[in-house]
């Protein structure tokens, strides 16, 4: 008697045979077909060769034997296929720097657009002049009542700042030649007004350094009109004493204090090392860009008019990283931490690519003042300009950055939707 069993795979075996049977006759029946195919183009190869003499035969182009569809060379053509896939898929870099969509790229346009119209309306010039003695120009609100903060109604210092001002006497406040006691050297175009854009320790932001080096060696560290560099030693500031030095920072900051609110202010930050540009030829009077930047200051271009103009890169950032968190994708608390170390890649190049398009349309809103004012530099947005050089930096370190880890990521999810799909 035959032992009954638990699971008979009698029947399915035969049935697999038997397809596996049907399988392999008609691969060899395609098998004989290739073949005939093969000599049937051998033979017309070969009447043709017959009738033209000039027929040159391209043997290459025929197989030589027939390829067998389940035959050790299918497949080694199929992997080398699937291998080159593989490859370009891996090393592709197609979603490492994330697309902006259409929403994406329209609402930058508008928060560049709006703040452009800021910098147009509202930040304009600083202040009211006649531009090339035949284009009135009106000054912006906003600096003018920066302008008016510190000062009483006669346009004088405040008793507090004037304090102060009284107080926090420097070396590198000198503002005539009369101060250089034997100073052999030639000094061009200082005086009073240019006085402060001149002198390093003025500075807002390098002051700190150049001001604090002048007060320690009681001098005076200044670039004149034809960027020459003087160093000039201030007698009565050379007995400095070790309360003096120890309080520099203080003394410094303090002075900067009571001038920022004067008639001429303070330059903006970086805007005294321009007298070292000695090039160009721009104007009616070929002036250099050292020569349009202290115009410029002249005409109100100090550190007062610098914040209004800040207004503008700062509706950028503002508006842009609130519509960039209003739009962010919560991330899902069941995620990996590796998929999360690339999403918060993937979200902040997109943050960055949101900036640079809103900043490059602000930028272009800023040159289309400077032709609507016909050409007048004191349009120039210094803030924007540093805003968007900032911003390019950083959008090319992100396309240049190491993608070897976000790829082997990348691919890790590829291959596990692949899967899921299976």
């Amino acid at each position: 008697m035959t032992k009954k069993r638990v699971i008979d795979f009698s029947k399915d075996l035969t049935d697999i045979q038997t397809s596996t049977s049907k399988v392999s006759n008609n691969m060899n029946k395609v098998d004989q077909d290739l073949e005939e195919q093969a000599a049937q183009l051998k033979d017309l190869e070969q009447r043709l060769s017959e009738m033209d003499p000039y027929f040159i035969s391209k043997s290459n182009d025929f197989p030589k034997e027939p390829l067998k569809l389940y035959s050790n060379q299918y497949f080694f053509e199929q992997s080398e296929e699937i291998q080159k896939r593989v490859e370009k898929e891996v090393h592709s870099n197609f979603d490492l720097l994330p697309k902006l969509t259409k929403l994406d790229y329209i609402v930058a346009t508008i928060i560049g657009a709006i703040a452009s119209l800021a910098d147009i309306l509202f930040v304009k010039i600083p202040k009211d002049v006649t531009y090339l003695g035949k284009y009135t120009q009106k000054g912006g609100g906003l600096t003018e009542r920066l302008r008016s903060i510190g000062v009483n109604e006669d346009g004088q210092l405040n008793d507090f700042l004037s304090k102060i001002e009284k107080k926090s006497k420097v070396s590198f406040d000198a503002s005539t030649k009369n101060g250089f006691n034997n100073y052999e050297r030639e000094v061009s175009g200082f005086y009073p007004k240019t006085h402060r854009l001149m002198s390093l320790g003025h500075d807002p932001f390098f002051g700190l350094l150049f001001g604090l080096l002048d007060i320690v060696n009681g001098r005076i560290t200044f670039i004149d009109e034809k960027g020459a560099i003087h160093l000039i030693p201030i007698d009565k500031f050379q007995d400095s004493s070790l309360k003096d030095m120890l309080f520099a920072p203080l003394l410094w900051m303090s002075h900067i204090l009571s001038d920022i609110c004067t008639p001429m202010g303070i330059p903006a930050p970086g805007w005294g090392l321009t007298q070292l540009l000695q090039f160009g030829e721009f104007g009616e009077k070929d002036r250099t860009l050292a020569d349009i930047s202290r115009y410029m200051y002249l005409k109100g271009y100090d550190l007062r008019h610098f914040i209004s103009m800040g207004i503008v890169p700062g509706i950028v950032e503002i508006c842009t990283r609130i519509y960039y968190k209003l739009t962010l994708e919560k991330d899902d608390p069941f995620t990996l931490s590796y998929s999360k170390d690339l999403n918060d890649i993937q979200n902040k190049a997109r943050l960055q690519k949101l900036l640079f398009t809103a900043h490059a349309v602000a930028t272009g809103g800023n040159a289309l003042k400077i032709v609507t004012t016909q050409g007048n530099p004191a349009a120039f947005n210094y803030p924007q300009l540093i805003a968007f050089t900032k911003q390019s930096i950083q959008m090319s370190q992100i396309v240049t950055r190491d993608k070897k880890t976000e790829k082997i990521i990348r691919n890790r999810e590829k291959i596990n939707e692949e899967w899921k799909n299976i």
